[in-house]
């Protein structure tokens, strides 16, 4: 009988005993989305680019074009140069996609001693306001 309550006690026992696991890890988050640039960190971005060109930039538009993209545009200039400077940033990697750089030398620079074709003036040739008879 003691030999039936020792072999019972050890079955419970058995049944009884506590396992004790580690929980479960938890995956850890996925990583977060990159915050999309502002309106203001986008024109900092577009200014750092003109001036990194040599140009002096005044602020045309800055908007976003879609979700991912920023298009800042410029009015850029140099001593004897002017025309715009387009820039397309990724709005969330904030790299640079795309440069439209249109900024080009003034036609008529009177102070190139070199040129030798701006110093004759207008009105040589043909239907140019000179005429034959003024020879």
């Amino acid at each position: 009988m003691r030999l039936a309550l020792v072999i019972g006690c050890l079955l419970l026992a058995s049944g009884c005993v506590l396992h004790t696991r580690s929980p479960s890890p938890h995956p850890p988050p996925p990583p977060q989305r990159p915050v999309a640039m502002t309106y203001r960190e986008a024109v900092n971005l577009g200014f750092n680019q003109c001036r990194s060109r040599g140009y002096e930039c005044r602020l045309k538009d800055a908007d976003r074009k879609g979700r991912d993209v920023w298009r800042v545009k410029f009015h850029a200039s140099t001593r004897r140069a002017k025309g715009h400077l387009h820039l397309d940033f990724d709005a969330y990697s904030r790299s640079l996609l795309r440069v439209d750089d249109k900024v080009k030398a003034h036609r008529h620079d009177w102070d190139d001693d070199d040129d030798d074709d701006d110093r004759r003036g207008r009105g040589r040739g043909k239907k140019k306001g000179h005429a034959r008879r003024d020879d």
